[in-house]
């Protein structure tokens, strides 16, 4: 790795405490650096050598930054962290710094919303859970277990994430359909004839038609808690929530009281309004309800995959399309 005095820097503190593909390697480094020769690139191993580097930092990437360090990095250009999510960094940023996040999540989120629809339909998560300890629970099961194929899907987030998810559903012969804002924006390529984009204000009409209801809302003022009571109670009995955005999408309350009531045929939540899960949560102890601690985008080539996508946003950034 470069060291070179003489050459802008890039500061990376990649370190997690439980997760070990969410912390960079010095391996990974050198595949930056390699790949971005004009600049010196050094990898902190903790806090105190991450703040020392700030002052002569062109370009950070990290998974924390505080407001207060700002002061600490006067020739900072590029604040970037490989989390989705332009709500990730609550900071307030000069002009002349920009903020860029991950934009890889798709491909990997779309294979754990996969398997949570599969683990939910075919009875696999009840199987494992709920009927662990019977010998023989055929009858129980068989009663649950129905198909992807053919089902109506709808995906409140229809970014990058929204129809990675929706694209390897298709294979199934499912019917997706879209909540975004912007309507002007062409459909993906591999969209049916039956499938739809829709805005918000359609929402309230298809939920009594859906299946299955996915989210990968960011997290704002306009998505708080806009899957409500009402909006839950407006599903069929055999329809099932799936989150993979942010938790403040979610009426936690209203949708612990559906399962308990036997009101949905399942949930998969993979992020809270609050993290950790609290011990009080009324999500903790829900029926039907199968949850990971926001680990749907993990993998062990996590970073590389942030890597490539780092570089193609550095040389569209590099390179604007006029």
């Amino acid at each position: 790795m470069t060291t070179s005095v003489l050459k802008p820097r890039l500061v990376i503190h990649l370190q997690h405490p439980r997760v070990a593909c969410w912390s960079m390697t010095a391996t990974q480094a050198e595949k930056l650096a390699v790949q971005l020769p004009e600049y010196c690139v050094k990898l902190c191993d903790d806090k105190s050598e991450f703040q020392a580097a700030l002052p002569t930092a062109e370009i950070v990437i990290t998974w924390h930054f505080r407001q207060e360090w700002l002061s600490l990095a006067p020739k900072l250009k590029i604040l970037a962290t490989p989390a989705a999510g332009k709500d990730y960094f609550t900071l307030q940023l000069p002009p002349q710094i920009q903020s860029w996040n991950g934009r890889f999540h798709g491909e990997l989120i779309a294979e754990t919303a996969v398997g949570a629809l599969l683990g939910m339909c075919r009875g696999l998560f009840s199987s494992v859970s709920h009927f662990a300890h019977q010998a023989w629970p055929q009858t129980e099961i068989s009663v649950q277990q129905t198909t992807l194929r053919n089902s109506r899907i709808l995906i409140l987030g229809f970014g990058r994430i929204g129809q990675w998810i929706g694209k390897q559903l298709k294979p199934f012969g499912a019917r997706i359909e879209g909540m975004r804002r912007n309507l002007s924006l062409p459909p993906p390529d591999w969209f049916a004839p039956n499938d739809q984009i829709f805005s918000e204000s359609e929402l309230d009409a298809k939920l009594p038609q859906t299946d299955h209801l996915i989210l990968c809302l960011p997290r704002s003022l306009e998505t708080d808690q806009i899957l409500d009571r009402r909006r839950i109670n407006l599903l069929p009995p055999n329809a099932t929530i799936s989150n993979f955005g942010r938790g403040n999408a979610i009426a936690t309350e209203a949708l612990a009281d559906a399962l308990q009531q036997q009101r949905l045929k399942g949930a998969f939540l993979d992020v809270f309004p609050e993290e950790p899960l609290p011990e009080e949560s009324p999500l903790r102890h829900c029926p039907k309800l199968w949850r990971l601690p926001h680990l749907s985008a993990v993998a062990p080539d996590y970073l590389d995959l942030f890597i490539q996508d780092f570089i193609r946003q550095y040389q569209e950034f590099q390179h604007p399309i006029p």
